[in-house]
């Protein structure tokens, strides 16, 4: 579970588009693009995929282009979200080309329902709750049917949770083959097989994740209190880091993210 937690700490969403359709019952096709997208029920029933969705259910999907539904009750209300899934679960975890969520709870109705009221209000409320409904979408994914088989080496797994819990630690390949009880040879290649990356490029792309999530979520917060906050000594030394591995400085990333598209049909 501190792993399931250590990546979602770093999930979240980027140029999101956003769509309410209003449908009549009838076959229809809700257009996803390219891109993840999130298919939500506001209010209503749908035929979607698996079968039929309501209210407080979601679809998380990629790369689809559109789908085919068939809508079952007068008024359906449907939030369709296209955007970037960005954050350390989609290279860790190899994420199902779609899945189906059902509401758990009473709070998923709700937070639906707010974030198609609260669109063309405020962008910044917007994105924060899409955050938070995505993070959640994708933390059932994990904790559900599709265990992280990625991370089943025990050993690797603690090492997982210890970048996890202290990410700005002075972690090194010897002492993260200590905490997890095996020879540094050993947990080298056995954290390869299992990741897909060596440790500390890990712990680089974790680092820059949850740099990446505080510069795009946390306007206050200066790039050198992020900096320190994801182990880097001065602001310079991760500015560098950053541009070299994301393609752009901290403060362009900041300045250049613009609020959601937001459309409406009927």
């Amino acid at each position: 579970m501190e792993t399931v937690e250590g990546l979602l700490g770093t999930v979240h969403v980027g140029d999101p588009t956003f769509a309410v359709e209003q449908l009549e019952p009838g076959a229809t096709s809700l257009a996803t693009g390219d891109r993840w997208a999130l298919l939500a029920v506001a209010h209503g029933r749908v035929e979607v995929l698996d079968g039929p969705l309501d209210a407080g259910d979601v679809v998380l999907l990629r790369g689809r282009g559109g789908v085919p539904a068939r809508v079952v009750e007068p008024g359906t209300t449907m939030l369709v979200v296209r955007f970037a899934l960005h954050g350390a679960a989609q290279r860790l975890v190899r994420l199902p080309d779609h899945v189906v969520v059902p509401a758990d709870s009473e709070l998923c109705r709700l937070l639906i329902e707010r974030l198609v009221g609260q669109l063309g209000t405020s962008d910044v409320v917007s994105g924060r709750l899409l955050d938070w409904l995505v993070t959640d979408v994708v933390r059932d994914v994990l904790t559900g049917a599709a265990p992280i088989a990625s991370v089943a080496d025990a050993g690797v797994s603690e090492a997982l949770a210890a970048v996890h819990a202290d990410p700005a630690s002075s972690w090194t390949v010897d002492g993260l083959a200590r905490r997890s009880g095996i020879s540094r040879a050993a947990f080298a290649r056995r954290f390869r097989d299992a990741v897909g990356t060596s440790p500390l490029s890990y712990v680089r792309e974790h680092r820059l994740d949850l740099a990446e999530r505080a510069l795009l979520t946390e306007p206050d917060t200066t790039v050198a209190a992020v900096a320190r906050r994801v182990g880097y000594a001065n602001p310079f030394s991760f500015s560098t880091a950053f541009r070299r591995y994301r393609g752009v400085a901290p403060s362009e990333l900041r300045s250049s993210s613009a609020g959601p598209e937001v459309a409406a049909s009927s």
